[in-house]
């Protein structure tokens, strides 16, 4: 099990990877082609193609109860082997699963470090949902994953002002709007669950850099003659930005980001129909890139079916002791195959007369009078009794010795 476990593990990173590696290379072309939306949507391909690491691939069916025509033999059950389970696959399991407690608890500490930095939060007096910190050098930024809050520094209301404050709380409630505080939980779930994949470390610092910049357009859409103010606005909170791990700061932590943000404020806004045609583009690319995974999962292996044996047989004393009396009367021998189905604990059940010769003569009712006779192994699958087997078993009935 563990091996199999150890396997889709590797099979769903190398699928988020190969994501990740598409996002990375395209996000750029789509955020100047079809806005910076779009580019933020883009980054779903790469939880899509993980997911479709883990859907299970298609199999040919195969029947659980075949048909066979046993004979009155006995045969030998070969014993079960016992294989040792591998120790290596549960110890990188063992020692992922470590990783991932202990990169998920550094987040949470730092969290509660970052709200408690904070020191008691005032509700503002002018704007309702926005809260105030105790700090100067804190947010504006979105905190929290259940009940997302905006927190802005103690000083908000007197350092920022009039269109300023405008877009500043624009763009965080299009945060709020968005469910990216959320996502970004997720996100940082991830980077837990992938703690040695360096990949998806670079990824969710690209996604969260994207959000931003998807915000921004959507502040600069809504409020088109403040874009001037807020390109200032970037530049002026950039040296009291904070990285939250549960949250949306503002801004993304870094020059290289903002040079990005503020060169899209002098880009033309994108037409409503580029926008719809790139989203179908993106979710074009979603199916194909789940598509491909999973046409790439392995193929789980045949089942294993065993036919129903002989365990024990009747005896001559049984065919005696069901013999049609008036054939045996007259010296009479006969023939009779029977349909049943082998139960899981080896009983024949739901038995018909499938022949009889000559007809009429009783052998195909004695037949039936002597299924309490049988017992056989049932159908197994992989290994494990189903039972439901269907068997036919020819019968020939020769005069009792006297």
């Amino acid at each position: 099990m563990s091996a199999l476990i150890l396997a889709a593990l590797l099979r769903a990173n190398f699928a988020l990877v190969a994501a990740i590696l598409v996002v990375l290379i395209l996000r750029r072309p789509v955020r100047a082609r079809f806005g910076a939306l779009a580019a933020y949507v883009l980054w779903l391909v790469a939880p899509v193609c993980l997911a479709a690491s883990f859907l299970p691939a298609h199999a040919p069916s195969q029947a659980l109860a075949p048909v066979t025509t046993l004979a009155l033999a006995a045969a030998k059950s070969a014993a079960p082997l016992v294989h040792r389970a591998p120790v290596l696959p549960g110890l990188i399991i063992a020692v992922w699963m470590a990783g991932a407690v202990v990169a998920l608890g550094v987040l949470i500490v730092r969290q509660k470090r970052f709200v408690a930095s904070l020191g008691p939060l005032t509700p503002s007096q002018a704007d309702s949902g926005l809260l105030l910190a105790a700090r100067l050098d804190v947010g504006p930024a979105v905190i929290g994953v259940l009940r997302p809050r905006i927190v802005a520094p103690g000083d908000f209301e007197q350092r920022f002002a009039g269109a300023a404050r405008r877009v500043v709380l624009t763009h965080e409630r299009v945060h709020l709007e968005r469910g990216d505080a959320a996502i970004n939980a997720l996100a940082a779930a991830l980077r837990c669950l992938c703690w040695f994949n360096p990949l998806v470390h670079v990824a969710v610092r690209r996604m969260r850099v994207d959000q931003e910049i998807a915000c921004d357009e959507a502040v600069v859409t809504r409020h088109p003659d403040d874009r001037r103010v807020y390109a200032e606005t970037l530049l002026d909170t950039l040296m009291i930005s904070h990285a939250v791990p549960f949250g949306c700061h503002w801004p993304a932590v870094g020059p290289h980001p903002l040079k990005e943000r503020v060169a899209m404020l002098n880009t033309p806004s994108v037409s409503p129909a580029r926008k719809v045609f790139g989203a179908a583009l993106i979710g074009g690319l979603a199916l194909v890139g789940a598509g491909a995974v999973w046409a790439a999962n392995p193929r789980p292996p045949a089942p294993t079916i065993v036919k129903p044996d002989w365990i024990e047989r009747p005896t001559g004393a049984d065919l005696a002791r069901v013999y049609p009396a008036a054939a045996a009367k007259a010296g009479q021998e006969g023939r009779a195959a029977i349909g049943c189905e082998v139960a899981r604990d080896g009983r024949l059940e739901n038995c018909v007369i499938r022949t009889e010769a000559p007809e009429g003569a009783g052998f195909g009712q004695a037949a039936l009078d002597l299924t309490p006779s049988f017992q056989m192994s049932p159908t197994t699958l992989d290994g494990h009794p189903v039972g439901g087997g269907r068997v036919v078993i020819p019968i020939r009935f020769m005069v009792p010795a006297k």
